[in-house]
């Protein structure tokens, strides 16, 4: 009896060592291998569609925003009271060193907005910058959203 108990529970211990084995050949097997790899290119290619949209959405609101930009700079351009007054200089004329009340500003539209809302006239502001006061006027206009 105790020979028969032996092998029935040999048995079983194989079986068990069997099914473990087998299952940890088949996790490492190949295909399971490029089943898991390709499950993973998929996410990165979801991901980096969702990157791609993203950006693509973003340019094209930046670029309607400049259209309507532009589309009111050639509004303000048409109106004969601006139109006429606008300076001719050259570009490095404009790009003369601005005094030092103005910072790390970037272009013209900045220093202008920034010299009204500190309160200089646009007199004032078109001597500092060295351009003429429609100029201003029209930074200004262009400022405003």
């Amino acid at each position: 009896m105790s020979l028969i108990l032996v092998v029935v529970i040999n048995i079983i211990l194989l079986f068990i060592f069997f099914v473990i084995l087998n299952s940890k050949i088949k996790r490492n097997s190949v295909p399971r291998l490029l089943e898991e790899y390709t499950k993973e290119v998929e996410e990165l290619i979801v991901e980096l569609n969702r990157a791609v949209d993203s950006a693509v959405n973003l340019s094209e609101e930046r670029i309607k925003a400049l259209k309507r930009c532009i589309r009111k700079a050639e509004r303000l351009l048409k109106d004969p009271r601006l139109g006429e007054g606008v300076s001719t200089k050259e570009e490095e004329e404009r790009e003369k060193p601005v005094e030092p009340v103005l910072g790390e500003h970037k272009n013209l539209m900045e220093k202008t907005r920034h010299l009204l809302s500190m309160g200089y006239t646009k007199e004032d502001i078109a001597k500092q910058l060295n351009i003429s006061k429609p100029e201003v006027e029209f930074l200004q206009a262009l400022s405003r959203d």
